[in-house]
């Protein structure tokens, strides 16, 4: 008999994140089940639920903040995600790390990375997934190690996809990967903090799988 998935409740507003998904429950796979991908573990549910959190560089501290809030509107367990760069040589202080949006969002990509150039190069993308089950929350953290790009490369605007280029890439952005189609977009998720955030949320979901809210 067939195991019904583990429906999560995914608080985001990004219609990237639900395109990623599509892609990623039919292709891609957790190293404690092999044989088995995402979707036939996982439900998403993708809700379009206001949040609010503090301006820190310290994501982890940010995204507690953040599933609190998102719990407080869905009443049901649930998950949500913040990602930000942290510069070389920066680590300790997490920089820029959850302003890294606002910076982003007050700039253009260009001046982003001018911004950035005195800090030099170097870069570590971290994504934070926080999950709250109603008593507790915690938090998974999935980095990727890479550079900025001098100048913004590939169309898909996704925020710093379009400067921020993994090792495991080849020089490539994020967002050239992307362009290749499932392709590129398979490999971009492979090897994305955001992907690495989730499999560490979704293994720990599994051992410790409830049904106290077996109907949401």
């Amino acid at each position: 008999m067939a195991t019904k998935p583990i429906k999560i409740i995914y608080c985001s507003w990004s219609n990237y994140k639900k395109e990623e998904w599509q892609l990623a429950k039919d292709q891609l796979e957790l190293a404690s089940q092999p044989g088995k991908k995402l979707g036939e573990l996982f439900e998403l549910e993708f809700r379009k639920v206001p949040t609010s959190e503090p301006l820190l560089c310290d994501l982890s501290a940010m995204v507690k903040f953040k599933i609190e809030s998102a719990y407080r509107h869905t009443k049901v367990p649930c998950i949500v995600e913040h990602a930000g760069l942290i510069m070389e040589g920066y680590e300790h202080k997490s920089f820029p790390g959850g302003l890294t949006q606002p910076m982003w969002d007050s700039l253009d990509a260009s001046k982003f990375v001018a911004c950035c150039a005195p800090l030099g190069a170097r870069a570590i993308a971290r994504a934070v997934v926080g999950y709250c089950d109603g008593m507790n929350v915690t938090t998974f953290v999935g980095e990727t190690k890479g550079f900025l790009s001098t100048t913004p490369r590939g169309g898909r605007q996704f925020y710093w996809d379009t400067v921020f280029c993994p090792d495991e890439a080849g020089g490539a952005t994020y967002a050239e990967l992307a362009e290749g189609g499932r392709t590129g977009l398979l490999k971009k998720l492979e090897i994305s903090q955001s992907m690495r955030a989730m499999k560490l949320f979704m293994e720990y979901r599994l051992k410790n799988h409830s049904e106290l809210f077996p109907a949401y």
